[in-house]
């Protein structure tokens, strides 16, 4: 059970993490704004593994762990993170973030096929019904103007491309981390995503997005850090290495949840049917998921 209610906890730390000035969001883009957020959870982690005695834990890891864990940060945090913000480009929000959202039903399948997990009915309801919760959760106006056929197709693909790496960046977080302190397995990776994030600020040389920042906006990105990336990092390695990657990954996609009523609260939007009627199936989902 503490891995399940580890696994909410991350969900709702992502959720908060995310709740950020609509300004703000505006001014940078996805990479830009990681970029930051991903230093500040970095050193918290650090600091946390220091501070609690767990310098002694670095000495567990073994090579192939190291390479495992570097791999699936990498693999989603790069590879997976620029797919999806391409696809947006093509195919808008709308149609990307589903077609993303399905890595639950791969990291299922990749841990069945790599992993030998043994998933059960529950798990397998309990998957659906998130995902048709999140569908419903995800309904927005997208007014991404209409791109050729060809453009589309490569906006959908690229989609599928973030789900797989999505997916197979849950799988490698597994043999990775088993074994080892979740807390000092944030520590190396949430600083592995820290550098492609900077990596692709400097590539592109979004400087000057930060530096234009106000106090303000910089306090949302601090407790975006702090929350969504340095706790949220530690509660995901420790929910997959409780309960294994699947059910990890299927209670960690209900961020859109926790988000609605922070939504509400900080940002003012008015749930509407839809919404709560995803609300209402992502729950009874995750109550499967539980058991």
């Amino acid at each position: 059970m503490s891995g399940v209610l580890a696994g909410l906890l991350c969900a709702l730390t992502w959720a908060i993490g995310s709740i950020s000035p609509k300004e703000l969001s505006q001014k940078l883009d996805p990479l830009t704004l990681n970029a930051p957020r991903s230093l500040i959870a970095g050193l918290f982690a650090l600091v946390v593994t220091l501070s609690t005695g767990r310098a002694q834990a670095y000495q567990a890891i073994t090579l192939d762990k190291l390479a495992f864990l570097l791999a699936s940060v990498w693999i989603g945090g790069g590879l997976g993170d620029s797919a999806y913000i391409m696809s947006m480009a093509r195919i808008g929000v709308s149609r990307a973030f589903p077609i993303s959202s399905t890595y639950p039903v791969l990291t299922l399948l990749f841990s069945i096929l790599f992993l030998s997990e043994q998933p059960t009915w529950g798990m397998a309801s309990g998957l659906a019904l998130v995902l048709l919760g999140i569908l419903f959760l995800s309904r927005t106006h997208d007014d991404t103007p209409v791109t050729p056929a060809t453009a589309r197709g490569g906006g959908v693909i690229l989609a599928v491309l973030a789900s797989v790496c999505c997916a197979a960046s849950n799988v490698l977080v597994a043999p990775g981390a088993r074994g080892l302190d979740p807390i000092m397995v944030a520590s190396i990776r949430v600083p592995a995503i820290s550098l492609v994030a900077w990596g692709a600020v400097a590539m592109r040389r979004t400087w000057p997005q930060l530096r234009a920042l106000t106090r303000r906006e910089w306090l949302y990105i601090l407790i975006g850090g702090l929350i969504g990336w340095g706790m949220g990092s530690m509660l995901f390695v420790y929910s997959v290495s409780a309960i294994g990657p699947a059910r990890a990954a299927i209670l960690t996609s209900t961020a859109p949840l926790f988000a609605l009523p922070l939504s509400a609260l900080v940002l003012k939007e008015k749930p509407t049917r839809a919404t709560l009627f995803g609300s209402l199936l992502a729950v009874s989902g995750v109550a499967l998921v539980s058991f």
